[in-house]
């Protein structure tokens, strides 16, 4: 029986390159996706390249469909790997005019990783699993108009840091992974050199590295910088 990896935010960048790397050594990749189309060009992909996967779409803010998401997930043979790729960014100034937005921000970063990861954790129990989450310099660092997406990345880096202390005995790994610039469609080119960001296969074979050590150790967190300045 295949190791097995549930992925979120499958249908693009960070979440579908590891997705086709996992599943390149072999793993069996439940994916996730809000988009129909690309979660089903992930999957294509996948077969494509020989590994197996099967999709599931739900919104991360909608908690009913969240929970429908993790007992899907918790139905196959066995669960191996949780990787959080997706994500809501918010941008603007402090202002009682973006509460709602905030509210909503709120539900897809932070309730959606907390709710999933407890969902998950008696699978990975089972298997001595890893978990993995995508955050990056806004979880340390503080940028402006950023105010509540910097707020909800240091409280999503926090979680991640106090849970590898409660699961560590039971073998779970708990790695957070920190990219700079991706070359991804979601981030702006504008003044930077593709070919210099960071690709996503990069960041795909360091998650791979990690949750493939032995269960005597645990990478907790990975920062990626760009070998060459990307801005031109």
């Amino acid at each position: 029986m295949p190791k097995t990896a549930l992925i979120t935010g499958a249908s693009s960048g960070i979440g579908q390159g590891t997705a086709i790397r996992l599943a390149r050594e072999g793993w069996h990749i439940l994916a996730h996706g809000r988009d129909e189309d690309r979660l089903q060009q992930t999957v294509a992909a996948i077969q494509a390249a020989g590994g197996s996967a099967t999709c599931f779409f739900a919104e991360m803010g909608d908690m009913d469909e969240l929970a429908n998401l993790a007992d899907w997930a918790l139905g196959q043979p066995r669960l191996d790997a949780f990787v959080h790729c997706a994500a809501k960014f918010t941008y603007g100034k402090v202002s009682t005019e973006r509460f709602a937005d905030w509210d909503q921000s709120i539900d897809d970063v932070l309730r959606a990783t907390i709710r999933l990861t407890a969902y998950v954790l008696p699978a990975l129990q089972k298997t001595q699993g890893s978990v993995v989450y995508i955050c990056g310099p806004t979880s340390w660092l503080g940028w402006s108009r950023h105010a509540i997406h910097c707020a909800l990345r240091h409280a999503q880096a926090g979680f991640a840091k106090a849970l590898f202390e409660d699961v560590r005995e039971d073998g779970i790994g708990v790695t957070v992974v920190h990219p700079g610039f991706v070359n991804t469609s979601r981030d702006g080119y504008e003044g930077k050199d593709p070919a210099k960001m960071i690709q996503v296969e990069d960041i795909a074979q360091a998650i791979y590295g990690a949750i493939s050590l032995p269960n005597t150790a645990c990478v907790t967190e990975i920062t990626l910088r760009p070998q060459r300045n990307p801005y031109v």
